[in-house]
Protein backbone atom coordinates (compact mmCIF):
# COMPACT_ATOMS: atom_id res chain seq x y z
CA UNK A 1 0.00 0.00 0.00
CA UNK A 2 1.63 3.64 -0.64
CA UNK A 3 1.63 6.11 1.38
CA UNK A 4 -0.81 7.97 0.13
CA UNK A 5 -3.29 5.28 0.40
CA UNK A 6 -2.24 4.61 4.07
CA UNK A 7 -3.08 7.87 5.30
CA UNK A 8 -6.53 8.15 3.13
CA UNK A 9 -7.05 4.63 5.29
CA UNK A 10 -5.82 5.97 8.54
CA UNK A 11 -8.41 9.33 8.21
CA UNK A 12 -10.87 6.46 7.21
CA UNK A 13 -10.65 4.83 10.20
CA UNK A 14 -10.58 7.80 12.66
CA UNK A 15 -13.52 9.31 11.37
CA UNK A 16 -15.25 6.02 11.65
CA UNK A 17 -13.79 5.40 15.24
CA UNK A 18 -14.84 8.66 16.22
CA UNK A 19 -18.13 8.82 15.19
CA UNK A 20 -19.21 5.10 15.81
CA UNK A 21 -21.44 5.21 19.09
CA UNK A 22 -21.87 1.59 18.68
CA UNK A 23 -18.57 0.20 18.84
CA UNK A 24 -18.31 -2.98 21.85
CA UNK A 25 -14.79 -3.80 21.13
CA UNK A 26 -11.94 -3.23 18.33
CA UNK A 27 -10.13 -6.66 17.87
CA UNK A 28 -6.65 -5.30 16.61
CA UNK A 29 -5.16 -8.04 14.19
CA UNK A 30 -1.25 -8.28 14.44
CA UNK A 31 0.61 -11.36 12.75
CA UNK A 32 2.21 -13.18 15.60
CA UNK A 33 5.53 -13.65 13.50
CA UNK A 34 6.80 -10.43 13.51
CA UNK A 35 7.30 -7.58 15.50
CA UNK A 36 4.92 -4.78 15.57
CA UNK A 37 5.04 -2.43 12.79
CA UNK A 38 5.39 0.96 13.26
CA UNK A 39 2.19 1.24 12.00
CA UNK A 40 0.92 -1.51 14.17
CA UNK A 41 2.23 0.60 16.93
CA UNK A 42 0.34 4.14 16.19
CA UNK A 43 -2.77 2.56 15.56
CA UNK A 44 -2.79 0.67 18.83
CA UNK A 45 -1.58 4.36 20.69
CA UNK A 46 -4.72 5.65 18.79
CA UNK A 47 -7.08 3.09 19.87
CA UNK A 48 -6.12 2.96 23.09
CA UNK A 49 -6.04 7.14 22.89
CA UNK A 50 -9.46 6.97 22.25
CA UNK A 51 -10.47 5.08 25.17
CA UNK A 52 -11.78 2.29 22.97
CA UNK A 53 -12.18 -1.32 24.33
CA UNK A 54 -9.89 -3.65 22.51
CA UNK A 55 -8.32 -7.08 21.84
CA UNK A 56 -5.16 -8.04 20.12
CA UNK A 57 -5.20 -11.17 18.05
CA UNK A 58 -1.93 -12.64 17.25
CA UNK A 59 -3.03 -13.95 13.82
CA UNK A 60 -1.48 -16.33 11.58
CA UNK A 61 -0.80 -18.69 14.69
CA UNK A 62 -0.26 -21.81 12.20
CA UNK A 63 2.67 -20.48 10.91
CA UNK A 64 4.64 -21.10 14.04
CA UNK A 65 5.38 -24.09 15.91
CA UNK A 66 3.03 -24.59 18.69
CA UNK A 67 5.53 -24.87 21.45
CA UNK A 68 6.30 -20.97 20.74
CA UNK A 69 3.04 -19.71 19.90
CA UNK A 70 2.83 -18.77 23.96
CA UNK A 71 6.47 -17.49 24.36
CA UNK A 72 5.49 -15.21 20.71
CA UNK A 73 2.14 -14.08 22.47
CA UNK A 74 3.39 -12.86 25.49
CA UNK A 75 6.62 -11.22 23.67
CA UNK A 76 4.27 -9.20 21.47
CA UNK A 77 1.87 -8.23 24.66
CA UNK A 78 4.57 -6.64 26.33
CA UNK A 79 5.63 -5.01 23.36
CA UNK A 80 2.20 -3.66 22.81
CA UNK A 81 0.78 -3.38 26.18
CA UNK A 82 3.52 -3.86 28.73
CA UNK A 83 1.12 -3.21 31.95
CA UNK A 84 -0.64 -6.54 30.43
CA UNK A 85 -4.23 -4.24 30.54
CA UNK A 86 -5.71 -6.21 27.54
CA UNK A 87 -5.74 -9.43 26.61
CA UNK A 88 -3.53 -10.84 23.93
CA UNK A 89 -4.23 -14.18 22.10
CA UNK A 90 -3.19 -16.08 19.25
CA UNK A 91 -5.06 -16.53 16.27
CA UNK A 92 -5.93 -18.52 13.24
CA UNK A 93 -8.39 -17.45 10.60
CA UNK A 94 -7.17 -20.26 7.92
CA UNK A 95 -7.02 -23.01 10.20
CA UNK A 96 -9.61 -21.73 12.69
CA UNK A 97 -7.55 -23.00 15.85
CA UNK A 98 -7.14 -20.94 19.09
CA UNK A 99 -10.70 -19.97 18.31
CA UNK A 100 -12.86 -21.00 21.56
CA UNK A 101 -10.59 -18.32 23.95
CA UNK A 102 -11.26 -15.26 21.22
CA UNK A 103 -14.80 -16.36 21.21
CA UNK A 104 -14.95 -16.75 25.11
CA UNK A 105 -13.42 -13.20 25.63
CA UNK A 106 -15.82 -11.68 22.92
CA UNK A 107 -18.41 -12.71 24.42
CA UNK A 108 -16.92 -10.56 27.94
CA UNK A 109 -17.49 -7.98 25.71
CA UNK A 110 -20.89 -8.20 24.54
CA UNK A 111 -22.25 -8.96 27.82
CA UNK A 112 -20.72 -5.83 29.57
CA UNK A 113 -22.29 -4.07 26.48
CA UNK A 114 -25.63 -5.46 26.51
CA UNK A 115 -25.54 -5.08 30.31
CA UNK A 116 -25.23 -1.18 30.51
Amino acid sequence: MSKKEQTQVGKFIEEYLNTRKEISLIIFLIDIRHNPTENDKIMYNYIISCGLPCLILANKADKIAVTKVAATTQNLQKMLNPIGDITTLPFSAERKIYTENVWNEIEKFLDITQNT
